[in-house]
């Protein structure tokens, strides 16, 4: 019998919007590559210019190329990791189980699974707010809202507070997320400690 069950995504399930907005972020640098593919397709006298450029500063070409292509792989592992999931933690039998899945074009897959006695966590936290800096660094920041330690020491970092509604929600660091982590750390708190 489940005491609690709580579920959370960055995606909410009834918003249109943010479903279109988040695929539009995933899919973003593959629309630029196009977009260039095809302009270079019909101009070829500004590819020929630009070739000349390229040759001839080949160490800044070479730094933003390769800047652009990890900002690329940066956001696309960010929104597989922490934006296309679903996190599901509940207490059943006097045990903690945790999945986080990932759900991406109608596929749901199990990324992560966690099952621990109670009688195993000593300490449940709240975890610390991020820096402005990891805001600003990282377009698609996250932030999760509970720390579970372990009798052998283990640190396990769930339950991602950042949602896809608003710009305010998008902020690790904002007051809103603030608020929504605070609301989750104490929800799984009550759901352990009952």
């Amino acid at each position: 019998m489940k005491v609690k069950e709580l579920k959370i995504s960055p995606i909410q399930e009834d918003s249109i919007f943010s479903k279109i907005y988040a695929y539009f972020i995933f899919l973003m640098p593959f629309f630029i590559m196009g977009a260039f593919v095809i302009f270079c397709y019909y101009n070829r006298e500004v590819i020929e210019a630009l070739y000349t450029i390229i040759i001839t500063n080949k160490v800044f070409s070479i730094i933003w190329a390769v800047l652009w292509f990890g900002g690329m792989i940066n956001m696309l592992r960010q929104a597989f990791c922490h934006l296309f999931v679903e996190e599901v933690c509940s207490v059943e039998n006097k045990t903690f189980y945790y999945q986080k899945f990932r759900k991406i074009f109608g596929i749901k897959k199990l990324m992560k699974n966690l099952e621990m006695p109670i009688v195993e966590i000593s300490e449940v936290k709240e975890v610390k707010k991020p820096s402005f800096l990891y805001a600003f660094l990282n377009p698609l920041g996250h932030r999760n809202a509970v720390e579970i330690e372990t009798i052998d020491g283990k640190i396990y970092k769930i339950m991602n507070s950042v949602v896809l509604k608003n710009r305010n929600s998008l902020n690790p660091t904002s007051s809103e997320t603030n608020e929504r982590a605070n609301k989750i750390y104490n929800e799984v708190k009550n759901m352990i400690l009952k």
